[in-house]
């Protein structure tokens, strides 16, 4: 098994994700197999601080079966082995590789976007994109869809001055340059249209920055990039 593998046997475990019996066969390795115990004591630590600050939620029966079949519908490698979700989050998004505490609040806050998008009539995202202020602080969760709409919901307050507006921007292509997507007046949930631009990709840049009223007087970013992240597909 390779390190990639035993980090994501790991993670599943600590989350509880894994099968009673698969968890079983773990705890009777943990003495034997110190590649795999080091890579469980590592997972615990990185997550610990959701054990401080989240009190226990029990999900209903009917929420876990409609989590299980989204999951079901959306992960193309979902029966390839070890080649699971925390594997793809470990290795593909930037923001694990912060301090424990901001990985950790990034994991919650994907595991929460999930489970809405499961839930949540009508066609899925092309892509989701975590915005992180500079010191990792989640601040929005963007999602993209084929039919170029895009729906921006913050994850936090956004102090914005008087005479200032906060303005969303992509980038697809530095030869391009930013392409503004829309204006708020404050933060909250907000649908924009991007039609014209060519089908969401991995790695593209959403931010958000703070403009002059009216937005920027150039078409291009001049204020403080307040919150910006690279997009992922959904797994």
């Amino acid at each position: 098994m390779s390190d990639r593998d035993i980090d994501a046997l790991a993670g599943e475990y600590v989350l509880g994700l894994t099968e009673p019996e698969e968890s079983e066969r773990i705890e009777r390795a943990l003495s034997t197999d110190h590649a795999l115990a080091q890579a469980i004591a590592a997972w615990r630590e990185r997550l610990s601080p959701l054990d401080e600050v989240a009190d226990r939620v029990e999900p209903s029966a009917v929420l876990w079966e409609r989590i299980r079949t989204g999951i079901g519908q959306r992960a193309v490698v979902a029966r390839t082995p070890r080649k699971r979700v925390l594997s793809a989050m470990w290795h593909n998004l930037g923001f694990w590789r912060g301090s424990a505490l901001a990985g950790a609040l990034a994991s919650f806050v994907l595991a929460m976007g999930l489970g809405a998008m499961l839930l949540r009539p009508g066609p899925a995202p092309v892509v989701v994109a975590i915005l992180e202020a500079a010191d990792s602080t989640p601040g929005a969760i963007v999602e993209a869809y084929a039919d170029g709409s895009v729906l921006l919901r913050p994850l936090t307050d956004i102090d914005v001055p008087e005479g200032k507006i906060l303005q969303v921007w992509t980038l697809w292509d530095r030869g391009v340059g930013p392409v503004p997507l829309g204006l708020l007046d404050a933060a909250h949930e907000a649908r924009m249209n991007a039609q014209g631009q060519p089908v969401p990709q991995p790695r593209q840049l959403y931010e958000i920055t703070l403009e002059p009223a009216g937005g920027s007087p150039t078409g291009k970013p001049t204020g403080p990039v307040l919150y910006k992240g690279l997009a992922t597909q959904p797994l």
